[in-house]
Order: structure tokens, then C-alpha cells, then sequence
């Protein structure tokens, strides 16, 4: 699961470092408003999100070594949501982006079931 947590924020941050570059109209997926005028934040977020992923990937080697780590994992994948949701409602995000921060979601809710696992286990 946290493999697949790595690989979807991986995909993630590196698409949206890649593709305003390409066409700026992507930021459409924030919804009706103008694109920024530097990507600044927004390149700072997506590496933030690359990092998260690197995480991920260090809580798979070892859950219960780690734990500690997805205590912040869980807080970071329901934040994006609740964020993302809160732009949705709005009117500044996509029922796209929306979807995307569902994905979120599902992880965070995970990450708690499985922190909830650990420690019961101890």
C-alpha cells in the first residue's frame, strides 16, 4: 500500500511539474481563474509531494519500524483533501482535481487503519 502511495505521488508531482510547462491551460483544473504568474508555489508543493513519496517508499521497508512516519503520512493524505474540497466548494478547483484528491483520501484513510493496526499490535 505505502509502495503504491509512493508511486501515485511520484506520478503525480512529476505530471504537474510537466505539464504547465507545456500548455499553462492545465491550471484550468483549479477551475475558473486566472493561471499565477510564477509557478514558484507550485513547483515548491509538487517537489514537497515528490518528497512525501520518497516517505512513503521508507514506511514499505519497514511499517512498524516506521510508524512515526505515518502519523504524518495519514495527516498529510486527508490535509490535501480537505484542502482540495475546500477549493472545490469554492468554486477554485475542478470536479477533476476533486477526483484526484479523493485518492488522497482513500490513502489517508488506509494510512489510519493501518496506524490504528500498529498499535494495537504493541
Amino acid at each position: 500500500m505505502y509502495t503504491i502511495a509512493a508511486i501515485w505521488n511520484w506520478a503525480l508531482s512529476i505530471t504537474f511539474l510537466i505539464l504547465p510547462r507545456i500548455d499553462i491551460s492545465y491550471f484550468s483544473l483549479a477551475g475558473d481563474v486566472p493561471a499565477p504568474p510564477t509557478l514558484l508555489w507550485f513547483d515548491c508543493f509538487m517537489g514537497l509531494v515528490f518528497a512525501f513519496g520518497i516517505g512513503f517508499y521508507i514506511i514499505s521497508l519497514d511499517t512498524r519500524e516506521n510508524h512515526g512516519l505515518v502519523k504524518i503520512a495519514s495527516f498529510e493524505k486527508v490535509w490535501v483533501f480537505i484542502i482540495g474540497l475546500f477549493y472545490f466548494l469554492i468554486g477554485q478547483a475542478s470536479q477533476l482535481l476533486l477526483l484526484i484528491v479523493t485518492g488522497d483520501l482513500i490513502f489517508g484513510t488506509l494510512f489510519i487503519e493501518d496506524l490504528v493496526a500498529i498499535r494495537k499490535a504493541k
